[in-house]
């Protein structure tokens, strides 16, 4: 071997030490923060007393997620478009507060990344802490904390740029165009597996044998083909992250203009066993107003205007109007609901977040002081009749439930051949509610699933938006549900695949309907739409998330076996050529 061979080799050797050591740090490193994780969890756990359940999930499973996540959208929006595959969050993190000046395609991203994000958080932590104190929203809240509701819909316009470029490569340049293994190579090949240890040493060991033969042209040039293709795959990265911050920025606004323009909704229900007397009573109802950091004395006034602009008979509020605690603020936003008219009276019911915030100071407010308690009246297991302004026939029973979260269960309703209508927040045992001559039923809570794919937590309820059926075989036909998705909603005030709305819902006998050809609108919503595609999409979408790292594990155990039949082959050669130079 000649001197210039001789260094090359060295150089070769000096690197793959060099990678074996970077490696074994990065493990160390790895294994360090991962005892110091659990460590830290399992201490904090065991101080924590009663909330150690709590504390638990959110600590092992909750940020783990939030990780996860995170590390997911760096990937998108800054690894592909402007790093290398090897560049790991942690590491570039790192960089980007140690580099002065920043650099602008290495640093400058992911420093912008982690500002958004904790302007995000940041957000949220003070809108559920300290919003409260202000008759209108504060704006830095306001801006940050629907950031942060945006995130979900930053997942969702990554995940649909990540499945059409799929979709693409598995359908038009996989099968089409021949470029067989292109989906396989862009989602999991070249992302979880980098070259491997052993893979490095046979690369370095090819390239000395190519340079002892003096091939350095095919050097030179496979040296010069790894920055071609490393700037196409950045190009076409780019081009993604693109397409992902369009979408990104037209479904926000689309989900801001939707939380702060609420629709409202006219409906005919059917209600059995009503009087003909009682044809065409309007009913007017609202739900999820939550009044707090979110929604201030603006949106409180707003909700009572157009309530009253629909000169409803009676007007029923349906549970989560407030959602903070009751305080000299909380009466002054609350205050327009005072101003409510309707013939029949102004009616309301408990919703889950009234019992969280202090269901007894809400309880006092309403039933004692003065103007609320002379303007609207608080139902917890009671009834009202409603009756058209003393109309002769006309008689309703309107019963107003406690929440589940506060009664832990219900009475049961009236007993009655009264027409029968229920207010209950939490949209639960519609069916039982039908069998015991309930006729409709007026809910909340669900607010839609406000922030697509949150749709996926409503799967248990009896409906999350609009008007739906029960017909249970009652001889006075089927009962009706109606789910508000609400006024504003709870948390980031953005709605995306659902909506904010109020309801003027005209109570009709069967036979006047059936009489004149009418239907009750029972279209599936948008909301209830989305719930069924999140249920399909999102465990195809796991699944899809498990091919790598199931490829990343059987990937390691044949690198393993191939350093191992490595090692094997190097202590064979040895003793063959120690045979040679000392034989027998």
């Amino acid at each position: 071997m000649s001197h210039s061979e001789s260094d090359i080799a060295t150089s070769a050797q000096s690197s793959s030490d060099n990678n074996k050591q970077s490696c074994w740090c990065s493990h160390r490193r790895s294994l360090f923060s991962a005892t110091l994780f659990i460590g830290l969890g399992i201490a904090v756990a065991l101080l924590s007393g009663d909330g150690a359940p709590f504390f638990t999930v959110m600590w092992f499973l909750g940020l783990p997620l939030v990780f996860l996540i995170l590390r997911y959208l760096w990937l998108r929006l800054c690894r592909d478009p402007f790093l290398s595959q090897s560049d790991t969050l942690g590491a570039v993190t790192w960089e980007s507060m140690t580099t002065c000046p920043p650099s602008l395609q290495r640093t400058v991203p992911t420093s912008l990344f982690w500002i958004f994000f904790v302007l995000c958080f940041a957000g949220a932590f003070l809108g559920f802490d300290v919003g409260n104190d202000n008759l209108e929203p504060d704006m830095f809240i306001v801006v940050t904390f629907n950031g942060f509701g945006s995130l979900l819909i930053l997942c969702s316009a990554v995940w649909l740029v990540d499945a059409l470029c799929l979709l693409y490569l598995f359908v038009v340049a996989d099968k089409m165009l021949g470029h067989t293994g292109a989906a396989q190579d862009w989602w999991y090949r070249s992302k979880m597996m980098l070259l491997s240890q052993q893979q490095e040493e046979e690369a370095a060991r090819q390239s000395v044998a190519t340079a002892a033969t003096g091939n350095s042209e095919t050097v030179d040039d496979a040296d010069a083909e790894k920055p071609r293709q490393l700037d196409q795959r950045r190009s076409a990265a780019k081009w993604r992250l693109l397409l992902i911050l369009v979408l990104y920025t037209w479904w926000t606004v689309w989900s801001y203009f939707a939380a702060y323009d609420p629709t409202v909704l006219k409906l005919n229900v059917p209600v059995p066993k009503l009087p003909p007397q009682c044809d065409g009573y309007k009913l007017a109802m609202a739900a999820d107003l939550h009044v707090g950091s979110m929604a201030g004395l603006s949106d409180a006034e707003w909700m009572v205007n157009n309530l009253n602009a629909l000169n409803p008979d009676a007007i029923a509020l349906v549970g989560d109007i407030g959602d903070q605690p009751v305080t000299d603020i909380t009466r002054q936003k609350m205050e327009p609901l005072t101003r409510l008219k309707a013939p029949d009276g102004v009616y309301m019911s408990f919703g889950n977040h009234e019992n969280i915030e202090g269901v007894a100071d809400y309880r006092k407010l309403l039933r004692e002081e003065s103007p609320f308690a002379e303007s609207m009246v608080l139902l917890e297991n009671q009834h009202a009749m409603l009756n058209k302004a003393n109309t002769d026939g006309c008689s309703i029973a309107l019963i107003g439930m406690a929440d589940w979260s506060g009664s832990g269960g219900r009475d049961e309703p009236i007993s009655s051949d009264l027409p029968m209508i229920m207010l209950q927040h939490q949209p639960f045992g519609m069916k039982q509610a039908a069998k015991d001559g309930i006729g409709l039923q007026l809910s909340g809570h669900t607010h839609g699933g406000q922030i697509w794919p949150q749709h996926i937590t409503l799967l248990s309820y009896d409906g999350i938006a609009g008007l739906a059926e029960f017909d249970v075989g009652s001889e006075h036909g089927p009962s009706y549900l109606f789910v508000s998705e609400g006024v504003v909603g709870w948390g980031p005030r953005l709605r995306f695949l659902s909506r904010t709305d109020i309801a003027l819902l005209t109570l009709r006998t069967p036979e006047a309907m059936k009489a004149e050809g009418l239907k009750p609108d029972l279209s599936v919503s948008v909301a209830t739409a989305a719930m069924y595609f999140a249920i399909s999409i999102i465990p195809i979408s796991l699944l899809l998330c498990l091919i790598p790292v199931c490829c990343w594990a059987r990937q390691r155990r044949t690198d393993n076996r191939r350093q191992q039949q490595g090692v094997e082959t190097e202590s064979k050669d040895k003793d063959e050529e120690e045979g040679k130079i000392f034989p027998n």
